[in-house]
């Protein structure tokens, strides 16, 4: 089976890639298959899996330590590869349905959005990641890893300030992602196929071989996924896209008890062209009778439309290498863990994005390739041992070679009368077709940033039970960007400005923890973390502004944390309760598509819009709990809720302020107060667009029918509605249930169909701010009267997933 399934992907392969990547593909997919061979050959029995194991048996490395969820003193949540395998997650960021609180988005195909604990992350403002993700113990770039989940061992979500005990600082937690390992025994693997009736297909399978047995082993692993990508389909009839195609191989060595080395090397090429869904009424942006041009029908969430004109497309193609090495002295283990990752990235997309400009485009294309190196050695007391230290020192390299931003920022202008040009019936924006300005904008920005770090931690087990941890950690590095931006107004002369940037950030950070065991089913603990991330520079700004707005400051935040870990009833329950209180300091935020005035001409604004770093001060509190329940072997249940309440300490922010009230909004003409470049509001709203409350359930039960078990499996999430002051719009509340029926056979294969969004519920989780818009200029002679943009009667939304029936047929051995 599992051969006759790599023939079906080879199949596919064939008719879509293309140069390196099919190459790439090609020699990891004969790997593969000859594994998947050889492990069928070779294999003698089949491994009979456990059930999942309850709270007290999960192994986490949150504090760098083998320890079971219930004695690490940190909140985290644990999604295994079992689960993985059993809910049918295909997307990373369906974890968000298992762990409460954490926001996974991508609206866009390539910005991939993290918030956890309400702290919320865009990769475009060129921030440290305020929720770290690692692959194999290396931080890696979240663009890349939130577009392929195959062949995992585990997954950890880690809350809180991180950066004592690994990689960097981030201040919001980490998400660590294992790679499922070679097994040095016996033959191991599995091959999966699944289907659904929107269109969706997803093959991945992983063979693994000891080659030298106890000692040598490699593992081979193929992943190929098709999608609709959000299902949303253009008006024009082209429907949104998605590809991935990914492979991996792995190679473990351990000669002796003392030394264990992983290699792993992951290629992953996506290919995707999401179309972005609008809502409302649409408009006729100008008053013209000779270009009477409407961006598009009334349109409503249910009818998950798009109405853009232009190309979109995103491409990531990824190579990764990660080695993991650990020498066990006895009295100590050193550790290392390195990694490079080479990515090429490419975007093409019409900025007008609700089609405010009919009948024109507003084209981009951003190139951004670039090289990450990172290292990390740690000498560290055994996991045993009553005495806990270490030390370590990190290392960061990344090169942003040649990044290359060229678009259409064309100008447009305003009939103030409606009688100036042809055609208009009435005061309005000019259609391009009678008349505008053509300013074509390439931009380069080189960056090159290094990143070192030491770190110490002592801890110890003072009497049987409690142990007291400690420790700090010194970062410093350097950033270098330098932004050449070149205009060429109506096929003139190009003009050329450049802005170098030198950022040398540098902080002490740590952490410190107090945990009681108080008995084997009952952990208590308190913690302290304080966080950094350096001041960030604006990137891929086309308006020329002043350098204070291109800049923040640095971040710092110190977080707090209580909470407890028991095991109740024979250890068939667990409840695990934590409640913590953050406080940060200039926190990094990202406003993509602000409002700017580069002329400080009161009236006039910029026709580009700008994408800019905010920072203020900010709060998050919040109290989690996870509740587990095992009554038999035949039946597992768990219940997770989280409240965080994280918002804004009267922070003053860039924003986009079109009534000039210093509250956020986009309704109505675009304007920037006064001579300023750029508006600003004062703010004690929530920071990221994510309910308070969230919770999520998941559970099985099984049936005894001799070498057969049935089973019934549900996962239910759910978020309430609420009010979003920034986007001015109120959110629906949002119940997601997924159910799966099947047959499993020993654990030697299983057999499911699924429902995944029951109810089918389409609910906005972002929502732009105001309709979308397209600015025009007042003519010269004209300047006193303010200017009409190109209104589309359109708000962009990024939204849930339909209803989506399926079938996924697993075989392992």
């Amino acid at each position: 089976m599992f051969a006759a399934q790599q023939r079906i992907i080879v199949i596919k392969m064939e008719g879509t890639m293309k140069g390196r990547r099919g190459h790439h593909l090609i020699s990891l997919l004969s790997c593969a298959c000859g594994l998947a061979i050889a492990s069928g050959a070779a294999a003698q029995q089949v491994e009979q899996g456990a059930e999942e194991p309850n709270a007290a048996e999960i192994i986490v490395t949150a504090t760098r330590r083998a320890e079971t969820l219930q004695e690490t003193p940190v909140a985290v949540d644990v999604v295994s590869g079992q689960e993985v395998a059993k809910l049918n997650l295909f997307d990373v960021k369906e974890i968000q349905n298992i762990v409460p609180g954490l926001t996974l988005e991508n609206g866009d195909g390539r910005s991939n959005i993290a918030t956890l604990r309400g702290i919320s992350f865009n990769p475009d403002s060129g921030s440290s990641d305020a929720v770290q993700v690692y692959f194999n113990e290396i931080d890696v770039d979240p663009n890349t890893f939130f577009s392929a989940i195959y062949d995992i061992g585990q997954i950890q979500v880690l809350r809180g300030p991180q950066g004592l005990f690994r990689g960097k600082v981030s201040p919001a937690g980490s998400i660590v992602i294992g790679s499922a390992r070679p097994d040095l025994v016996k033959p191991t693997g599995y091959a999966q196929a699944a289907a659904s009736d929107l269109h969706a297909y997803n093959f991945q399978g992983a063979a693994s071989v000891p080659i030298i047995q106890d000692s040598l082993a490699v593992r081979g692993a193929l992943l190929y996924d098709r999608n609709r990508a959000g299902q949303v389909k253009n008006v024009d009839g082209r429907k949104s896209y998605n590809e991935t195609m990914s492979g991996r191989i792995s190679l473990a060595w351990q000669p002796s008890s003392e030394f264990r080395a992983d290699l792993v090397y992951q290629y992953l090429w996506t290919d995707t062209r999401p179309f972005r869904a609008v809502f409302g009424p649409g408009n006729q942006p100008s008053p013209n009778s000779f270009f009477p041009l409407r961006s598009g029908p009334a349109i409503s969430l249910n009818d998950r439309l798009a109405v853009s004109e232009g190309a979109l497309r995103f491409t990531n193609e990824t190579h990764l290498v990660t080695l993991n090495t650990n020498y066990d002295f006895g009295w100590g283990e050193l550790v290392f863990n390195g990694g490079y990752q080479k990515t090429r990235l490419e975007q093409q997309r019409d900025q007008d994005e609700g089609n405010a400009v009919p009948g024109y485009q507003l084209n981009q294309h951003v190139h951004t390739p670039y090289d990450l190196w990172t290292a990390e050695v740690r000498l560290q007391s055994p996991s045993d041992s009553r005495l806990n230290w270490a030390i370590a020192a990190n290392y960061d390299y990344s090169k942003f070679n040649d990044v290359r931003v060229n678009q259409s920022n064309d100008v447009f202008f305003t009939d103030p009368f409606g009688g100036i040009f042809p055609g208009m019936t009435g005061p309005g924006p000019v259609p391009p077709q009678i008349f505008t300005v053509p300013v074509d904008v390439a931009v380069t920005l080189p960056i090159l940033s290094k990143s070192y770090a030491v770190s110490a931690l002592l801890g110890y087990e003072v009497v049987d039970g409690l142990t007291i941890t400690g420790g700090l950690r010194q970062t410093w590095g350097t950033t270098t960007r330098t932004q050449t931006t070149t205009l060429v107004i109506d096929g003139g002369a190009p003009t050329s400005s450049v802005k170098p940037s030198v950022v040398k950030p540098s902080a002490l950070t740590g952490g410190a923890a107090i945990s009681w065991a108080v008995n084997p089913d009952l952990n208590l603990y308190a913690n302290y973390g304080r966080s950094f991330r350096p001041g960030v520079a604006a990137t891929g700004v086309t308006t020329d502004l002043d350098q204070k707005y291109l800049q923040t400051p640095d971040e710092t935040s110190d977080g707090f944390e209580i909470g407890l870990k028991s095991s109740l009833f024979n250890r068939k329950v667990t409840l695990n309760i934590a409640a913590f209180y953050q406080t940060f300091k200039n926190y990094v935020d990202f406003a993509p598509d602000l409002r700017t005035n580069s002329s400080r001409v009161p009236g006039r604004t910029d026709t580009a819009t700008a994408p800019l770093p905010t920072f203020g001060d900010a709060i998050s509190k919040g109290v989690e709990v996870q509740l587990g329940f095992q009554p038999s072997e035949w039946v597992d249940f768990n219940v997770n809720a989280t409240y965080a309440d994280a918002h804004y300490d009267n922070a003053k922010l860039y924003c986009n302020d079109y009534n000039g009230d210093g509250v956020p909004d986009s309704i109505g003409t675009p304007s920037v107060p006064g001579t300023e470049q750029v508006a600003v509001c004062t703010r004690n709203d929530r920071i990221a667009d994510v309910p308070k409350f969230s919770l999520t359930s998941n559970g099985e039960v099984r049936f005894a029918m001799g070498s057969l078990t049935p089973f019934v499996r549900g996962l239910l999430s759910y978020r309430p509605g609420f009010r979003s002051q920034n986007s001015d719009y109120t959110y629906r509340d949002f119940t997601k249930i997924d159910l799966f029926v099947g047959l499993r056979g020993e654990d030697r294969w299983e057999f499911n169909l699924f429902v995944k969004n029951l109810l089918d519920q389409t609910r906005a989780q972002r929502v732009s701010q105001g309709n979308f818009q397209v600015g025009t200029r007042s003519l010269p002679v004209f300047e006193a009267l303010d200017p009409i943009p190109f209104d589309s009667g359109y708000r962009l939304a990024n939204i849930t997933a339909p209803r989506e029936f399926g079938a996924t047929l697993r075989f392992n051995w």
